[in-house]
This record gives structure tokens, C-alpha cells and sequence, in this order.
């Protein structure tokens, strides 16, 4: 039976498949197995083997336990109430346990709070912000790989491709005719401003991990649908949000596999207006 096991476990791994799928394609080839293993504890029983069959259903039960256990966590994704192991393999060997799905859901003051952790520069009216172009050049390209190699360095950034396999990284990118960057979509950086540059007449975008380590990386050229000279004239100009994309990223290969290709960063910014007064025209 085992050498059964073996040979499925070993044909499954030629296929892509995520790592939820093949446990349940596991549980129901241990099923079948375990429906099998009562016929035969069945059958000892009635023909007086009573130490053996009582070996075989102590077997039984515990495989039954463990299919059970296994069918709530990925068919129905929860933990069950009877499950008294692995919260306590999980204490000696340091991991965290717990039923994500069954957390009580986040209430108004939870979500805001959740909010405001991705908006290092404060909350703005949608109203009130727009969209800007953003050109970048050698020298912003260059300081915007070192704040980025730093904070992926501290963990405030993080490079998974938003939690995607491999699997998922080619449908995606077979959906969207995309590449998929490994920097994850969410991220931003703890401190940005807008720094008005006189000398070259533009407005320049800095982000780092603080005020003391702040770069240059990036220019603001449009805002919405408007140059960025006209815009800075008629309006008060404010960094609402700013969200690093681009870098290494990866995109669909032959036979479900996956190619490695870089590129450099951008950003997506907002940005928040309001109209100038007189004084300041």
C-alpha cells in the first residue's frame, strides 16, 4: 500500500500543481485506503483475530482522525474544534496557530486603523486627489534601487509576488499579458514629500525610510491632464500616496514554467490639491 502511495506522490509531482490541491487529491487516495482497512479489520474481527484486528482498528481510528482533521482545514478552510494536535506541535516547534478564517471580522475602527498603517502621509478627501505622471531618470532610477534595496533589506518592503506560486504567476500573466513583479503591489514607503526644486523648475518626488535618509526618485510632469508648471501655479501641491512598482518580475515560460526578466521601478502617485490664494499667486 505504501509503495502505492509512493507512486501517486511521485507521478503528482511532475504536474504543477498548488500545494492545497495536491492534499486534497492526498486525502482522497488515504481514504480510499481507509475504507479499505476497515473491510480488513472487518474481516479479522469475524474470523476471531482479535490482536490483530484490534492493531488494525486502533490503525483505523487514527488514520480516520487525521483524514478528518485534514478534509476541515482544505475543503472547508477552518480548523476543527476536535483538533488537539496541532496546537501543540505547533508550541514545540515554534509556529503560530490559528483559524484565520474563522477571526472575528474587523470592525469600522479596525478597517481605518488598517487604512491609515498604509498612508505614511495622512488621509486625504478622494475629492481632493488626482493621479500624476511621473518621469524618472538615470540618476532617480538609481537612488529609487537603493531605497528600495534598503527596505527590502529592513522588510518594510517584501518580494513574493503578492503571495502568488508559480502556478498562479503564469495564469496571471497569461490573463493580463503581464509580467508579474516580485515586489509585492501594496508598497509603500514609510516617508515621501514633494520638494518644490527651483533651480530646475520641477517638482521632485522623495521617499526613504525617513526624513534624514530621503532620495531623490522621481519628477512629477503632469497632474491629471495638466502640465505640471500650470498646475504648480494655479494650486497648493501635496504628496497624497505613493506606491513603488516595476523591478524583477516574472512572466510565462514553456510547459507551465516560469522566466526570471528585470526591469526597473516606478511609482504610482497621487496627489492632493487645492486652489492658491490670492496672497500666494
Amino acid at each position: 500500500m505504501f509503495s502505492f502511495l509512493d507512486m501517486i506522490n511521485s507521478s503528482l509531482s511532475y504536474f504543477n500543481l498548488d500545494v492545497k490541491l495536491k492534499n486534497k487529491i492526498y486525502i482522497g487516495i488515504a481514504s480510499l485506503g481507509d475504507i479499505y482497512l476497515v473491510y480488513v479489520t472487518f474481516r479479522l474481527f469475524q474470523n476471531h483475530v482479535w490482536w490483530r484486528a484490534l492493531l488494525y482498528c486502533l490503525a483505523m481510528v487514527a488514520i480516520t482522525y487525521f483524514l478528518y482533521l485534514n478534509f476541515v482545514f482544505y475543503f472547508m478552510n477552518k480548523t476543527s474544534q476536535f483538533d488537539i494536535i496541532s496546537p501543540r506541535f505547533a508550541k514545540i516547534t515554534g509556529q503560530k496557530f490559528g483559524d484565520s478564517s474563522s477571526a472575528a471580522p474587523l470592525n469600522a475602527q479596525q478597517k481605518l486603523a488598517a487604512e491609515l498603517a498604509n498612508r505614511s502621509n495622512g488621509v486625504f478627501s478622494s475629492t481632493d486627489t488626482i493621479p500624476a505622471v511621473v518621469a524618472i531618470d538615470e540618476h532617480e532610477q538609481e537612488n529609487l534601487h537603493k531605497v528600495v534595496d534598503r527596505l527590502l533589506m529592513e522588510g518594510i518592503f517584501v518580494n513574493d509576488y503578492d503571495g502568488l506560486d508559480e502556478r498562479q504567476i503564469v495564469e496571471q500573466n497569461r490573463a493580463t499579458d503581464k509580467p508579474v513583479t516580485a515586489l509585492n503591489s501594496q508598497s509603500v514607503p514609510p516617508y515621501f514629500e514633494l520638494v518644490h526644486d527651483g533651480l530646475r523648475h520641477r517638482l521632485e518626488i522623495y521617499i526613504g525610510m525617513n526624513q534624514m535618509e530621503r532620495r531623490a526618485v522621481g519628477h512629477i510632469t503632469k497632474i491629471g491632464l495638466t502640465d505640471v508648471h500650470t498646475a504648480h501655479d494655479k494650486y497648493r501641491l501635496y504628496l497624497a500616496s505613493v506606491l513603488v512598482n516595476g523591478g524583477p518580475n516574472k512572466i510565462a515560460g514553456r510547459s507551465g514554467s516560469t522566466i526570471m526578466t528585470d526591469a526597473d521601478y516606478g511609482l504610482r502617485v497621487q496627489v492632493a490639491y487645492k486652489p492658491r490664494t490670492e496672497t500666494e499667486n
